[in-house]
């Protein structure tokens, strides 16, 4: 009888714990391609655009908790930014209205549409939220930068927020091995501070950016080869959990493998 009584108490100290550490979002629809698929090699790139989706979900009736951080792993490519204009936060606040800042021609590498939701940091319902749908240009910001700024097009797109609202921000490119890491830290101007409000958080529901894999004729990133005939990558989140007192932190995951 004690066994039982000891084996059911660890079940339940286990039972709670699991729910006390249940994650904040899943990422299921996560996913990146490499159009045209070539793998390329270090004697002889390749040219290659991407497709990146990324997709949080939260449970049933609330909205996904807060990124602070998203990174990608890519095997087997370049990102060759010496061959086209550079674009800096700098340039951008110039001219915030503007979509493209102040940036020269050409400096744009990606761009896609947000669907999101904004609301209050206190209460993670999506009945305490609103559709927020802005559009994200992607700059070269030189070798080891990528430039990030979002933009309106329609006076509805984002409640009363328009372009210029928030901030570029910057992500930041490095080697290690045969991957090329993309780290995008999310600055609270998106993320828990939206547009510089106090408790006021955005919610990712999904992201598509499609970089081409020519920019004004010229590339930007090249295929040096793959694995085992696939292109291994990663896309690792760091959530915010909803709280008026701080939160807890999470970080998952998701692996896939292009084609090749």
């Amino acid at each position: 009888m004690r066994r039982i009584v000891i084996i059911g108490t660890a079940l339940a100290v286990l039972v709670g714990a699991a729910a006390a550490y249940a994650a904040f979002n899943n990422y299921q629809g996560t996913k990146l391609s490499f159009p045209p698929n070539h793998a390329g090699s270090k004697a002889h790139p390749v040219g290659l655009g991407m497709v990146e989706h990324l997709q949080a979900n939260a449970p049933s009736g609330d909205r996904a908790a807060p990124l602070y951080n998203i990174k990608l792993r890519i095997y087997g490519v370049k990102l060759d930014a010496g061959k086209l204009p550079v674009c800096t936060d700098k340039k951008i606040e110039q001219k915030k209205s503007s979509p493209t800042g102040n940036c020269p021609k050409g400096s744009v590498i990606g761009n896609g549409l947000v669907n999101s939701q904004l609301g209050s940091g206190s209460d993670p319902s999506s009945s305490a939220g609103f559709a927020c749908n802005p559009h994200l240009n992607v700059f070269n910001g030189g070798p080891t930068t990528q430039v990030f700024y979002f933009y309106t097009v329609h006076a509805n797109d984002c409640g009363t927020l328009t372009t210029g609202s928030t901030a570029p921000y910057d992500g930041h490119i490095h080697y290690v091995g045969k991957w090329a890491v993309i780290n995008v830290p999310l600055p609270s101007d998106i993320s828990t501070k939206v547009a510089g409000q106090p408790n006021f958080y955005g919610s990712l529901i999904k992201e598509t950016l499609n970089f081409p894999k020519k920019v004004d004729g010229k590339g930007y990133m090249i295929g040096v080869g793959c694995l085992h005939g696939k292109r291994p990558y990663s896309v690792t989140y760091k959530a915010k959990d909803y709280s008026t007192t701080g939160g807890g932190t999470e970080t998952q995951t998701v692996s896939g493998k292009a084609a090749c």
